[in-house]
């Protein structure tokens, strides 16, 4: 794992607002991994990524929908084999909230190990929504 200096912080436009990396993972999506198909490689990845999607909110997982029709359609070649995973803050909060705090996202792909995490990030978080994505953490007094 990343973790970022405060003094060092990458800046990256989301929408109309700018956010800076907080932390970026990049791991190997097979290890561990003893024996299977890539149609099962994907339904296993599915499961947990749906899975940490509902226990935490405010994941944003490029392709998705993709992912999903891949592993419906039984498409049988891998996934790119790194999986990387940023997490992001800002400190545009909501209008309607009146508590200081800031907002985060946290992104999530796949991606070759020749691609540079922090240029396809870049490139992945450009067009999102962060004021729909982004979730709101308060400070704690």
């Amino acid at each position: 794992m990343i973790h970022m200096n405060p003094d060092e912080l990458r800046s990256y436009q989301v929408g109309p607002v700018q956010a800076e990396l907080r932390s970026l993972t990049v791991s190997d999506d097979r290890e561990g991994m003893l024996e299977g198909t890539p149609h099962l490689h994907r339904r296993f990845r599915l499961m947990g990524i749906e899975k940490a999607m509902a226990a935490t909110p405010h994941v944003y997982v490029h392709d998705l929908d993709k992912l999903r029709a891949d592993a419906e359609g039984h498409v049988e070649e891998w996934l790119p084999r790194e999986a990387v995973r940023a997490r992001l803050t800002s400190w545009w909060t909501p209008e309607d909230v009146a508590e200081f705090g800031h907002t985060e996202l946290s992104v999530m792909w796949f991606q070759t190990a020749a691609q540079d995490p922090f240029a396809q990030l870049a490139t992945i978080v450009r067009p999102l929504d962060w004021a729909s994505l982004a979730g709101f953490i308060p400070f704690d007094d």
